[in-house]
């Protein structure tokens, strides 16, 4: 039946004993709508090592593996175990089948390290939703060879989704994520390390030590020169006086020191995004770059529950600290700013005005957005006043709002697959393919547009999806912050 997890699981693991050998099939059409899957960018830096300079040569550093997810149809849920190679210079899609893969998951987390491809976790669906299988299991894929090994390790994490890794220094880094059995359902807040060379987990933090409460679906990223490591954000469920399951979306900011393995919570600074839950993070340069996100209101007791979502970027610079939002020009914009900038006076009405407009709204549901001024020695928060800036002209298309979008950053553009959207009651799975250049944000460009308005069963895209301006006021390019940094 379809709640027969492990009878599913054996008819999965009977047609994968059928291939025998490694087959690349390749410039096949994309992969089919699918989110809680990884989507990893193998960097030549990435490549090197173990498995030598043929892998390096078969994958360069324009390649993305796509592993794993899950699609829900309005009906079923379907969990994918299949493996995709984007090439990103050629845009052609080439799918990998390999003999003896892991079983089918999503909610995993994936990695790659010199010559190898990791995968950790993860949990298998049944279609009707109501049985869910944990895995705790750790595997391996040569990068040159795809042949997959499952690493028999002793201790480790327990069986969890949703938690985050992140590799620093030849070191995987694991916090967080969920368990839940349908019956039972538990968020952690437990910290892990896995020594690749070594092959080796470690557990790490005490009972009542200053950390970030459990949670899962966060944002975790590595600032490597400074062998940090922050998380953001995330997602977890409270029950109430009257036994009343409620979702809880965190918005704190943390700091894990690798060197002493403190956590350090981190006061929010600068122009930062509305809480939200299912956003997407990538690093770049000295920055974490942020798309996206939900954030759900509850309406008439909590009877009602209203998700809005998002299509916005937002920058988190890793040496101040502090956040900014992000401005997409329209294409061909002979400028990257958005339009004339005029320097605000101290006490001026201006300044009085955009600092009334920043306390009430902290920038996020402004419309327009201006560049900051430097006073003396001191630099001031970005600020939101129509007295400042004449808006230039020209369309900027955006993605439509999404959550768990697929992001990767590969040199300087940021490419990103797929996500979850919602309309009134339809969720809708999306398997567009969009990139970025983050050094000029000159627009979005639209790789692939999917079967979105296929899904929603329309002719026309919505709305946000055709190129309306973005709704949430995006503000600064990369050559704002780095006059920020640099201003007197």
């Amino acid at each position: 039946g379809e709640d027969d997890i492990q009878a599913l699981l054996a008819q999965v693991a009977l047609q994968d004993k059928k291939v025998k050998e490694c087959q690349i099939l390749e410039n096949v059409p994309p992969p089919s709508p699918r989110c809680n899957c990884t989507f990893t960018a193998l960097a030549n830096h990435v490549l090197a090592g173990s498995s030598g300079a043929g892998a390096a040569n078969k994958h360069k550093s324009s390649n993305i593996l796509l592993y794993g997810g899950e699609y829900f149809d309005g009906r079923k849920t379907f969990v994918y175990g299949d493996l995709f190679k984007y090439d990103a210079k050629k845009g052609t899609w080439s799918q990998i089948i390999t003999t003896k893969p892991p079983k089918p998951r999503s909610g995993h987390q994936s990695f790659a390290y010199r010559g190898y491809f990791y995968t950790f976790g993860g949990e298998y669906t049944s279609p009707n939703q109501k049985n869910f299988n944990h895995y705790r299991d750790l595997w391996r894929m040569d990068l040159e060879t795809f042949q997959w090994e499952k690493l028999s390790l002793k201790g480790g994490p327990s069986a969890r989704s949703g938690h985050r890794m992140v590799q620093v220094k030849g070191k995987a880094i694991m916090f967080g994520g969920f368990y839940d059995t349908g019956r039972e359902l538990k968020y952690y807040s437990d910290l892990w390390i896995f020594d690749i060379g070594n092959l080796k987990w470690s557990t790490h933090g005490l009972p009542g030590q200053h950390s970030p409460s459990a949670r899962s679906g966060f944002q975790f990223f590595a600032d490597e020169e400074q062998n940090k490591v922050f998380l953001y954000g995330g997602y977890s469920k409270k029950v109430d006086d009257r036994g009343d399951e409620h979702g809880v979306t965190h918005d704190d900011l943390w700091c894990l020191d690798l060197n002493t393995l403190q956590w350090e919570k981190i006061k929010k600074s600068g122009i930062f995004p509305v809480k939200r839950a299912g956003s997407s993070i990538v690093t770049h340069k000295k920055s974490a770059v942020v798309f996206g996100g939900v954030v759900d209101h509850e309406v008439e007791d909590g009877e009602v529950m209203l998700s809005e979502f998002f299509n916005d970027l937002h920058s988190f610079r890793m040496d101040t600290r502090r956040w900014f939002p992000m401005t997409v020009c329209p294409p061909g914009s002979k400028t990257r700013t958005m339009g004339t900038i005029s320097v605000v006076k101290r006490g001026s009405i201006e300044e009085k005005a955009a600092i009334k407009i920043q306390a009430n709204f902290r920038g996020f549901m402004v419309k327009k957005a201006y560049k900051s001024y430097s006073i003396g020695k001191s630099i001031n928060e970005l600020i939101y006043s129509p007295a400042v800036l004449k808006q230039a002209g020209g369309k900027v298309i955006h993605p439509c709002p999404r959550i768990k979008g697929n992001v990767v950053v590969i040199d300087n553009t940021l490419w990103m697959y797929g996500g979850t959207y919602e309309d009134k009651d339809k969720e809708v799975t999306l398997d567009d393919l969009w990139s970025i250049n983050l050094n000029k944000l000159d627009g979005w460009r639209e790789i692939y547009k999917g079967t979105f308005a296929e899904q929603m069963g329309d002719d026309e895209m919505l709305e946000d999806s055709e190129g309306s301006d973005n709704e949430m006021g995006d503000s600064m390019d990369s050559d704002d912050m780095e006059e920020m940094d640099e201003a007197p």
